[in-house]
């Protein structure tokens, strides 16, 4: 499998916070409504999203928000992308 065809499931954040859900099946309805609570008890938003490529890899990996999740706000995808990606650069150094 190469790396373009890896997915996993996430939950990303607007600070650019993300776990992952799952890998190559869509996580189910009580792993969103989980996912959902925890974010709402904090205050915090935030989407399921898919990541398709590698994560640990040089190379870049595609996110597409699938749902938001959490308490009510006002989210910005384009920064939760832009700070998930430093998030990401900064995990792949300290690996």
């Amino acid at each position: 499998m190469s790396a373009r065809t890896l997915r996993r499931w996430i939950v990303l954040g607007q600070d650019g916070r993300h776990v992952t859900l799952g890998r190559a099946a869509p996580p189910s309805a009580e792993e969103i409504a989980a996912a959902s609570d925890a974010l709402n008890r904090q205050g915090l938003a935030g989407w399921i999203a898919t990541l398709d490529g590698d994560y640990w890899g040089r190379g870049r990996v595609t996110l597409a928000p699938v749902q938001t999740i959490g308490a009510g706000a006002t989210l910005d995808w384009a920064a939760a992308v832009a700070a998930f990606d430093q998030a990401r650069q900064r995990a792949r150094r300290a690996a």
